[in-house]
């Protein structure tokens, strides 16, 4: 494509081409009907007379068309500024199915998105959606997050994306992501009879109203991360967000201690002390430990919930929503004074028993009476609560399917939290909840993965996290413990809000420390720690041994990496071949595909202890030695054994262990001799019904799980260019490295961490606060600068201790501080890492100079 002026655009006709100038703001007289096209920089749009449309890209160079399928007129030019950026324009007007419509197709001057708009005249069916796109680029792979609980990701899923983003991308992460813009309860991006991608309502809705206007918008790119950032700012301005800073509110800028399921006192205070008790003695001896805590999270124990309206009842929704008063006798205003720390609360649906039902409007089994929201925000902000948490998104805290419902029920929720000086947090959302969050301030947080983060919500949580930090929603990964270092590290660097649920004496105060200054304040990173494009690549290919994701800090010109790292457990390279279980001989067992993470259209669910199996006809070309491969999940707590038998005859008894999840996927091998031809693999269960299979591999040769993989990432991709220097975080130790170049590292399914710093202009590789897991970040480092010394000051909570500034020098170093005290100067020969311990003076800061010697 040519490069064109950012000014120009082109008006074509059937005889040829005129270029023309539009200044900003001015409108045009309608265009003649043959062709009208625009020209932004980068982008052009042609809109024909026959109702087609195109749309071309550069950087990438893309192509997309579609068609409202019928001629068009009125066809009109503009030009403006939304708050997106600068813009130009070309709207038309049409009939479809009887009813008037007017369209349009908005490019932006300076931003890589596409912005449709489709409104209704007249009141009419709920058809012809716009965009229909009939070419698009044709991309390897795609991306969507399944309609369910905490917005699983998921890649090259069969079906329409429905209610999710779809990101298509290829082997470079280059890609494009197109979503709704507005209405997204009930809007959806599915394939129409003829295969072109449309972007309109759900058919649940049947008509739509005079009046009704949908939004649609289109980004692309190059680098995954890019692409959704430029999708999720063009998304948040037209809603109008403001974007929380990551410290904006007392949960985001503070380390928490939490109740909900997986922590210690989930339903279960100490029997002695009750439950106020109980959270009084952690508060007590978080205090005498010197352990930072800045808010308390209650969960849904602490309302009366069911037809009993029991505290205690933890199957059904909310009778009243306030403190129980046998848990809370003075109130939960006289106890949140008692912790001394601000509270945050859970909510569930509304029971079918509750009073609320003839004080309140209602849809489902939700309130969308702003007068209920009204009163029981000023409640909890008279009772010392700083976050509403709404549980149960996914499944029982549902309004009517309808245009407005869930509009009335999220935003009432939100306009009346606003007003209170509450902020929000989503809980178990589904991906329109997530995009809806755009329309409301109030709402700051959400949980991306699955109660009690561990090991096996890794996965989970870095790639919705992707999804929520774009629109502007800082993830949560829920409650871990503070002895489990690599669960409150991923916590930390989600730069959303972080919790722990130790019993009473339990904790670890060092870990806690490597989070959050004394006051509680965390120290974060700028943004949400993600995949890095090339795990997504990876990944989608089937060849995922290893998950990367980055993060950072960024001060002035210098910018610093975070990357965390690990092989996923017991992978194995992909296989040779590959036999999927739906495609299989299935006696006993069905095909499901609720579950995500499987290949294929689906996989085999067993459905009885012993008897069900899967077949295959496998074919081997030489005889000799294989590797079957059985691609599994087991979300059940106990090994669930096969009998795997070839050709009839013969078996072997693999365990198939627990892998943590259904949806989490993990592979038994089976090392056999084969002769050349064709053979049968049968898999029956023998006893304990059988894990869900999605295919048979199989590999020449004997295959095993290795404990380590090798991976790599590039600094430069991090933003340090030049030379870098990678700091191994939990080895101590590190080099100088090409920021240009990739860095292999290798590392095992506990997962490795690194700090990627520049060597700057003093040759200094400055790695900041040796006491944090975020080292560089802006609540401790304020400033850096490298103008052949380093100058760096250093921030301090009340109540902190000497902070150990340290990095790399190829010579000694010292250190001079202004506010402070710069003392404690060592220096190893050997690593060339150098530290020196910072004290504060009158103030809250400490200006530092680092100069080699």
């Amino acid at each position: 494509m040519k490069t064109r002026s950012p000014r120009s655009r082109r008006l074509r006709t059937a005889a040829g081409a005129l270029a023309v100038m539009l200044p900003l703001g001015m409108t045009l007289a309608a265009e003649p009907a043959d062709a009208t096209t625009l020209a932004t920089t980068g982008t052009t749009v042609a809109v024909h007379a026959d109702g087609s449309y195109t749309i071309d890209t550069a950087g990438p160079n893309y192509h997309f068309a579609g068609s409202v399928g019928t001629q068009v007129s009125n066809v009109r030019q503009s030009a403006g500024t939304d708050s997106v950026g600068a813009y130009r324009e070309v709207d038309f007007g049409y009939t479809a199915g009887g009813v008037g419509r007017g369209s349009g197709i908005r490019a932006y001057d300076n931003v890589p998105a596409v912005l449709f708009t489709t409104t209704y005249r007249q009141a009419g069916a709920n058809a012809d959606p716009f965009p229909a796109l009939s070419a698009k680029p044709a991309l390897p792979h795609n991306e969507t997050f399944a309609n369910n609980c905490f917005a699983p990701q998921q890649f090259d899923a069969a079906g329409d994306p429905g209610f999710s983003p779809y990101l298509a991308f290829d082997a470079t992460g280059a890609g494009y992501l197109l979503s709704a813009a507005s209405d997204f309860s009930t809007a959806v991006t599915k394939y129409d009879a003829s295969g072109s991608l449309t972007s309109g309502i759900s058919v649940g809705v049947s008509t739509l109203p005079a009046g009704f206007t949908h939004r649609t918008i289109l980004a692309f790119g190059t680098g995954i991360s890019n692409v959704y950032h430029t999708w999720g700012r063009a998304l948040t301005g037209l809603s109008g967000k403001h974007l929380a800073a990551s410290d904006a509110t007392n949960t985001l800028a503070k380390l928490g201690y939490w109740t909900d399921n997986g922590s210690t006192y989930y339903y279960k205070p100490d029997q002695n002390l009750g439950y106020q008790g109980t959270l009084r003695a952690v508060r007590a001896d978080w205090q005498a430990k010197g352990a930072p805590m800045g808010n308390l999270q209650l969960d849904s124990w602490f309302y009366p919930k069911g037809p009993n309206a029991d505290w205690a009842d933890n199957a059904d929704g909310e009778y009243r929503y306030e403190a129980d008063s046998t848990l809370f006798p003075n109130g939960l205003g006289a106890f949140q004074q008692s912790v001394g720390v601000p509270l945050i609360t859970h909510a569930r649906w509304i029971d079918p028993a509750s009073p609320y039902h003839q004080q309140y409007q209602m849809s489902g089994n939700v309130i969308t009476d702003p007068a209920f929201w009204q009163d029981r925000m000023s409640y909890l902000k008279s009772s010392g609560v700083d976050m509403y948490e709404q549980d149960w998104l996914c499944t029982h805290a549902q309004p009517a399917f309808n245009l407005t419902d869930r509009d009335a029920f999220l935003g009432g929720m939100a306009s009346a939290a606003a007003a209170n000086g509450l902020d929000i947090q989503y809980c178990m959302p589904l991906p329109k909840d997530i995009l809806q969050s755009t329309l409301y301030n109030a709402v700051t947080n959400s949980r991306v993965s699955d109660d009690r983060f561990d090991r096996s919500k890794w996965d989970h949580f870095l790639y919705t996290s992707q999804l929520a930090g774009a629109v502007g929603v800082w993830p949560w990964a829920d409650v871990a413990m503070s002895t489990e270092t690599q669960n409150l590290l991923l916590q930390n660097l989600s730069a959303g809000p972080v919790g722990v649920g130790d019993a009473v004496g339990d904790e670890n105060v060092d870990n806690l420390h490597k989070v959050a200054e004394a006051d509680g304040t965390i120290v974060k990173p700028d943004t949400p720690i993600v995949p890095d494009s090339a795990t997504y690549v990876r990944d989608a290919s089937g060849e995922g041994n290893a998950m990367v994701a980055t993060t950072g800090s960024r001060h002035g010109t210098m910018s610093a990496g975070y990357v965390f790292a690990y092989q996923r457990p017991n992978f194995t390279p992909k296989p040779d071949h590959i036999y999927q279980a739906e495609d299989a001989t299935l006696a006993g067992p069905i095909v499901a595909s609720d579950n995500l993470g499987h290949t294929g259209t689906g996989y085999a669910d067993y459905q009885h202890d012993s008897g069900d199996y899967v077949q295959w006809n496998v074919t081997v070309p030489t005889t000799g030695t294989y590797t079957l491969l059985f691609r599994y999940a087991n979300g059940g707590t106990t090994t669930r054994p096969l009998a795997v038998s070839l050709d009839g005859t013969g078996s072997a008894t693999p365990a198939f262990a627990t892998t943590g999840g259904w949806s989490d996927w993990s592979v038994q091998p089976v090392v056999i001799t084969l002769s050349a031809g064709q053979h049968t693999v049968r898999a029956t269960a023998t006893g304990s019904s059988g894990p869900n299979i999605d295919y048979l591999g199989v590999s020449a040769g004997t295959v095993t799980p290795s404990a380590t993989t090798d991976t790599a990432f590039r600094p430069a991709d991090l933003g340090v260019t030049g030379q870098a220097y990678v700091y191994d975080y939990f080895a101590g130790t590190g080099k100088v490295v090409d920021g240009s170049s990739a860095h292999t590292i290798t590392v095992d399914s506990n997962g490795a961490y690194y700090q990627v710093v520049p060597v700057g202009r003093s040759g200094i590789a400055f790695l900041g606060d040796a006491g944090k897991f975020v080292s560089l970040g802006q609540q401790r480092i304020r400033s850096l600068s490298d103008d052949g010394a380093v100058h760096a000051t250093v921030a301090f909570a009340t109540g902190d201790s000497p902070v150990i500034l340290h990095g790399y020098s190829p010579t000694p170093v010292s250190a001079t501080a202004v506010g402070g005290g710069a003392d404690n100067v060592s220096y190893d020969a050997g690593s060339h890492l150098f530290s020196v311990r910072i004290t504060r003076g009158g103030g809250s800061t400490t200006s530092v100079t680092l100069t080699r010697r």
